[in-house]
């Protein structure tokens, strides 16, 4: 399948002069392009300032001659050059750019690094990409692809717009850009004591109503808020919660994400139903379904999606199985359960059981109300 890539211009694939035989081809060219054009010979070496007509990077002069590169009209992917000349491919990093978040949703290892607008207003995703197998022999020539990644961030430093275009580093990644107007709802409806079912109509956790009932200290100053990227997509994600300590320290009430850069309402939690990030990139929702049966089940939350993604579920039901009340599950939305002994099912939660302790900002410092 075709993505729609941000670019208009023709594709330029940029190679050197060794022999192409045995290398990834370049990634294939949109449906629309139009012949390829001519580049300059320091671009088509891959040689000091790399430029697609979109976007440039420039390489450093102490690189020289340790890389190869492939330019299309949206990407530039840089390569170790020793390592293409054996069995490995070589790829180091590559910069893309998107115009819909929903073409490169999911792409293994890839992040969000800014916002590119061109010379006719369209706004792109950048994107820097990292290879997910070895790409060179860990034995043998290693060194030049070592200096290739170590120079990776100073490169990136020097990624600017091309052709009358603007380029905004860490655009539309960090968290107090992105959440402003729903931290301000959150704190409009604690100031004003919105109601239990007043807060579920509006996407948001019942819990800002329950911890108001019997405690005279402001919920505003109990309930805090972080940034996070919990799917490292390279944009954060807003956790709201309840500042506590001990076990409840780091739970979460509300978390949003970024869908096709807006703001969406992931899941709410509340006090027998609750949720946590584990393992740092995964989502533990515990639950209690009644005094016999507790459970743990662990989600993923899907780049550019905000629908939580089932992985494995764990559970203690002394009604479902008295004498083997342990159970595990990676389909639990079907109710698919299967009863292990406590000894697999200690072995297989313990991966599960290590917990990101937020340490919350409190809500009250950014309510403008």
């Amino acid at each position: 399948m075709k993505k729609k890539l941000c670019a208009s211009a023709a594709v330029l694939i940029i190679l050197t002069a060794l022999s192409a035989c045995g290398r990834k081809a370049a990634p294939a060219a949109p449906a629309d392009a139009t012949a390829p054009q001519e580049v300059p010979a320091a671009e088509a070496a891959g040689e000091g300032r790399l430029d697609n007509g979109l976007f440039a990077i420039v390489m450093p002069a102490e690189l020289s001659g340790l890389f190869e590169t492939e330019i299309t009209a949206d990407s530039i992917y840089v390569y170790d050059k020793a390592a293409r000349a054996t069995i490995y491919d070589g790829f180091v990093f590559g910069i893309s750019a998107y115009a819909e978040p929903s073409d490169y949703a999911g792409m293994p290892s890839s992040t969000k690094i800014g916002e590119l607008t061109d010379k006719s207003g369209r706004l792109c995703d950048m994107i820097l990409s990292h290879p997910t197998e070895i790409q060179v022999d860990p034995e043998q020539g290693a060194d030049s692809y070592r200096l290739l990644e170590e120079a990776e961030p100073a490169i990136l430093e020097t990624l600017e717009a091309s052709n009358g275009g603007q380029y905004a580093r860490g655009a539309g990644t960090k968290g107090e850009d992105l959440y402003g107007e729903i931290l301000k709802k959150h704190a409009t409806a604690i100031r004003e004591h919105w109601d239990a079912s007043r807060l579920e109509e509006e996407d948001m956790s019942p819990m800002y109503h329950t911890m108001s009932i019997g405690d005279e200290t402001s919920v505003l100053d109990r309930t805090g808020y972080i940034y996070y990227d919990v799917n490292l997509d390279g944009i954060d994600e807003l956790f709201i919660g309840e500042i506590a300590n001990g076990e409840w320290k780091g739970v979460i009430w509300d978390l949003y994400t970024m869908v096709d850069r807006k703001p969406a309402h992931v899941t709410s939690g509340w006090d027998r139903n609750r949720f946590f990030v584990c393992t740092k990139t995964l989502l533990c929702n515990e639950y209690s379904g009644s005094a016999a049966e507790s459970g743990w089940r662990i989600y993923g939350l899907d780049p550019n999606s905000a629908q939580l993604t089932q992985q494995v579920g764990f559970k203690i039901d002394t009604l479902a199985n008295e004498e083997q009340p342990w159970f595990i599950s990676y389909d639990f939305e079907n109710d698919e359960w299967e009863s292990v002994t406590l000894d697999e099912w200690e072995d297989r939660k313990e991966a599960f059981d290590v917990y990101e302790r937020f340490d919350y900002i409190p809500l009250s410092s950014a309510d403008q109300g």
